[in-house]
This record gives C-alpha cells, sequence and structure tokens, in this order.
C-alpha cells in the first residue's frame, strides 16, 4: 500500500487546514474588526499577503507595504520549495 494521505481523508484537511487560512486571510471579513492579537496571527497567513496584493493592485498600490507583502510571500514560497525538496529527496534516497 501506498503511503500518503487516503481519498476518503481529504475532508479533513479541507476542514482543518484550508477552510481556517481562507476564512483569516481578510477575503470575506474585514480583519479590521478583530482583536489585536488576532491581527497578528493573521499576519503569519501567506493568504492575507495574497489578497492585500491583489487589492492594492485593483485599487491603487501602496508603495512600501506592497513591497512588505511580496517580501513575506517569497519567503514563504522559497522556505515551503525548500522543504518539499528536502523531503522529495529523502523518500527518493531511501
Amino acid at each position: 500500500m501506498a503511503a500518503g494521505l487516503p481519498m476518503e481523508n481529504i475532508n479533513y484537511v479541507v476542514t482543518s487546514v484550508i477552510t481556517p487560512v481562507v476564512l483569516t486571510s481578510g477575503t470575506y471579513f474585514p480583519i479590521s474588526a478583530l482583536p489585536t492579537w488576532f491581527r497578528v496571527v493573521v499576519n503569519v497567513n501567506p493568504l492575507y499577503h495574497c489578497v492585500q496584493l491583489i487589492r492594492h493592485a485593483v485599487f491603487g498600490f501602496g508603495g512600501l507595504v506592497d513591497l512588505f507583502h511580496f517580501g513575506v510571500l517569497a519567503v514563504f514560497g522559497l522556505t515551503f520549495w525548500r522543504l518539499a525538496v528536502w523531503r522529495m529527496e529523502r523518500r527518493l534516497i531511501d
């Protein structure tokens, strides 16, 4: 049997990971109404930074704030890309 996540368990991933990430990205609800501690948590969410970049592209660029959002996305992407390469190398070599 192949290692990995069986298809019948994919709903657990959707409900426990993807749904909270989307709901805390500021897409559907404004994060300005959230408590301060939760706004700090939202800043860790990479989808929040993507949403902000898209909003600023549509409604007018924000200058240095957009560079910050882009930088967070770049660091997130590079970090998880290296993690994926490292895990794949371990799996292929072992």
